[in-house]
């Protein structure tokens, strides 16, 4: 029983030790997952470990340059926990630089100066589709 959580990013992530240290976020290159992950990018890494979803907010927010695109999902694996599935029309977009989030319900406007605290209680990452940060 276990949850794994990936990232799929456009450029490699240079210094994962700083990764660490600021964020308290644990990530490995993972170029050897054996599971079918429905990302589309061609840098994969695992996040390890519990992260909260400030950090990992944050830390996006730092590393997403103008024009860049990042994926993630959950996937969750035994017999206590669903089996990830990957089900488009739940996916969910999160545009960094305008501060909206989109799901199949509609889109919503972050207030710009609180904007990470209120994603923070939204769906960031889930095993029944990818979350896709932009910042365009």
């Amino acid at each position: 029983m276990s949850s794994r959580t990936f990232i799929a990013t456009m450029k490699p992530i240079q210094d994962l030790k700083y990764l660490f240290e600021k964020y308290d976020l644990g990530m490995g290159l993972d170029k050897d997952y054996y599971i079918d992950l429905p990302l589309t990018l061609p840098y994969v890494y695992e996040i390890y470990g519990r992260y909260e979803k400030l950090s990992l907010i944050s830390f996006l927010e730092e590393f997403i340059e103008y024009g860049d695109v990042v994926e993630i999902y959950e996937y969750w694996e035994g017999k206590a926990l669903p089996i990830s599935i990957n089900v488009p029309n739940e996916a969910r977009t999160i545009n960094i630089l305008q501060h909206t989030y989109k799901d199949e319900f509609g889109e919503y406007q972050f207030n710009k100066k609180n904007w990470m605290n209120e994603l923070a209680y939204r769906t960031v990452v889930s095993n029944r589709s990818v979350t896709t940060f932009v910042k365009y």
